[in-house]
C-alpha cells in the first residue's frame, strides 16, 4: 500500500526507497480503521498486531506507522470509510448498501462480533465502504458460495484496493480478482484446469493474496473457532490463508484443506 518517507514521497511500488512497510496492505488498512474507531490509541493498534497476525513492533515503528495512516485518514472521502450506521437505513442505502442484503450482512456482523469476544480481540467495525463490496459480491457472485466468510473476505478486499486507490489516487486494479470470480477455480478440477491454463498462457492474471493480504477480519465460522489455539485465534488463520499453496481456492476451502485443527 502506500506509504510515506519522511520527505512525504508516495512508495507503494516495490523496490522504491524510502519507509518499506513490512505490513501488508489489509494489515494497514485493518490498523487504519481501528485507530480512527479508536481515538488512534497506540494500544489499540498494538493489540490488533498481535492478536490477528501476531506482529510486535517497537513503539517507535507503531508510532510512525500511525503518523503515516493519520495522514492517509485525513485525506478523506466522506462517509464511506465511516462504521456504518445499522439503523440509519437512508445512509446504508445511499452508500451503496441495497437493502435487499442487509439481513445477511448485519449477520456476518454479529457472527464477526462473537468470534472475536471469543478469541479476545477488538473487532472492526465495518465501513458503508466494507458493506457495499460484502453486497457486491453476494449479489453477483454469492450463490456459488456457501460461507458467509467467503463473501466478506472477498469484499474486504476489494474494499481495501479501493481504499487505497482513492486516497492515494492510485488506479484501482481488481481485474485478478474479477477473472479469479468469473472462472470460479474452486468449484471442480476442470474450472480449475481451466483457470491456471489462461493463467500460464498470460491470458488472464492470476490471484495474489500474499501482497494485499486477506480479510481485515479473518474466521470461517462461529462453531470453528474452539479449532484454534486460544491465544492464537485469527493470526493462525491469517498466517493459513497467506501461505497457502493453492492461493486460488476459496479461503474456507483453505481452512478445511491445510489447517492442522481442522475437525476430521
Amino acid at each position: 500500500m502506500a506509504t510515506f518517507n519522511r520527505k512525504g514521497i508516495h512508495n507503494w511500488e516495490s523496490g522504491k526507497r524510502g519507509f518499506q512497510s513490512v505490513l501488508n496492505d489489509c494489515q494497514q488498512i485493518g490498523l487504519l480503521l481501528i485507530w480512527s474507531q479508536n481515538y488512534w490509541k497506540n494500544s489499540v493498534g498494538r493489540q490488533f498486531l498481535e492478536s490477528r497476525y501476531r506482529i510486535t513492533l517497537p513503539t517507535r515503528t507503531l508510532t510512525a506507522y500511525k503518523t503515516r495512516l493519520k495522514t492517509l485518514w485525513s485525506k478523506g472521502s466522506g462517509a464511506l470509510d465511516e462504521p456504518a450506521e445499522w439503523s440509519d437505513f437512508k445512509a446504508l442505502l445511499t452508500n451503496g448498501v441495497p437493502e435487499r442484503h442487509l439481513y445477511n450482512l448485519h449477520g456476518r456482523w454479529r457472527d464477526i462480533q462473537k468470534i472475536c469476544l471469543d478469541v479476545g480481540v477488538t473487532p472492526i467495525r465495518p465501513t458503508y465502504r466494507a458493506l457495499k463490496w460484502w453486497a457486491y459480491v453476494s449479489e453477483y457472485y454469492g450463490n456459488n458460495m456457501s460461507a458467509a466468510s467467503d463473501r466478506q473476505i472477498i469484499g474486504d478486499q476489494l474494499m481495501v484496493r479501493e481504499l487505497i486507490s482513492e486516497r492515494t489516487q492510485t488506479p484501482f486494479i481488481n481485474e485478478d480478482i474479477e477473472m479469479w470470480l468469473i472462472h470460479e477455480p474452486w468449484r471442480g478440477q476442470t474450472n480449475m484446469r481451466k483457470y491456471l491454463n489462461l493463467v500460464a498462457e498470460k491470458k488472464i492474471t492470476p490471484i495474489d493474496w500474499g501482497k494485499d493480504g486477506w480479510g481485515l477480519e479473518i474466521a470461517d465460522s462461529l462453531e470453528r473457532t474452539d479449532q484454534y489455539p486460544k491465544d492464537y485465534g485469527l493470526s493462525m488463520l491469517n498466517w493459513l490463508l497467506g501461505t497457502s499453496p493453492e492461493p486460488y481456492l476459496l479461503p474456507s476451502q483453505i481452512i478445511e484443506r491445510y489447517s492442522i485443527f481442522a475437525r476430521p
